[in-house]
């Protein structure tokens, strides 16, 4: 285990990373603390599913932490999608093995992650987000490594799901912000869901169908999902043109 996946001291563990000053964010970040005080890993990323099924980042410890929940929603394949369809924890402990899409493979490869993990956030019988943990060498978690994660991701479930609640009501003063903004700590992607809802009204198509257009788009002008959908709020994008 690398001097970086032992778990935090106390001191860096409860507070955000630098440049997370906001106070709503601060809050939330502190939901990651646990795991990184508990358990061998390198990153914490939160994110809840909201009713049409989108899922947006509430916590993360780091931008690389960020950047993986932000990779699979381009993607549209990973541990973090699986387990919320499936309800069931993912466990991956080497990313090079050959299990994963291997785009997204790849992009974990750039990032230096070796091995992740995620864990379903239930509210009684509906999963209503997942807890990610990633290390930067491969390698298993122990069973009461695995055991400690599941209590922490029951335990984490309200306060993410609150924090969300408080996300999506907080009138970020950054809304003009860059779209390549790469804060440590993301705000929900209120973007994504806007310009989900304008592609479908411009195609007269259904959200899902909008959605997978928008991650096509992203992907095939090799740009981040965010910067598109900023794009599209700004109107600088017309997905009319486009089709």
């Amino acid at each position: 285990m690398t001097e970086s996946e032992q778990p935090r001291a106390e001191s860096d563990a409860g507070r955000p990373p630098e440049g997370g000053d906001d106070d709503e964010r601060s809050r939330s970040w502190g939901i990651c603390r646990e795991f990184m005080m508990r358990l061998p890993i390198a990153g914490v990323v939160i994110s809840i599913v909201d009713l049409g099924g989108h899922r947006s980042t509430v916590a993360a410890t780091d931008v690389i932490a960020a950047r993986w929940d932000e990779i699979e929603l381009e993607v549209g394949a990973g541990p973090l999608r699986d387990t919320v369809v499936t309800a069931t924890a993912q466990v991956i402990p080497d990313v090079r093995a050959g299990v994963l899409n291997p785009l997204l493979a790849s992009h974990f490869d750039d990032l230096g992650v070796r091995a992740v993990f995620a864990f379903p956030l239930n509210l009684g019988s509906a999963t209503v987000g997942v807890a990610g943990l990633y290390t930067t060498t491969p390698g298993e978690l122990t069973a009461e490594d695995l055991r400690t994660a599941i209590q922490l991701a029951r335990s984490v479930t309200v306060p993410a799901v609150r924090a969300a609640l408080r996300l999506a009501a907080h009138d970020d003063a950054n809304d003009s912000r860059d779209a390549t903004d790469t804060r440590q700590t993301p705000e929900l992607r209120r973007e994504v869901h806007q310009a989900t809802g304008m592609i479908s009204a411009q195609l007269d198509v259904t959200m899902t169908e909008a959605f997978a257009r928008l991650r096509a788009h992203a992907v095939a002008s090799e740009r981040s999902i965010m910067a598109i959908a900023a794009d599209v709020v700004g109107g600088g994008v017309s997905f009319v043109d486009l089709d």
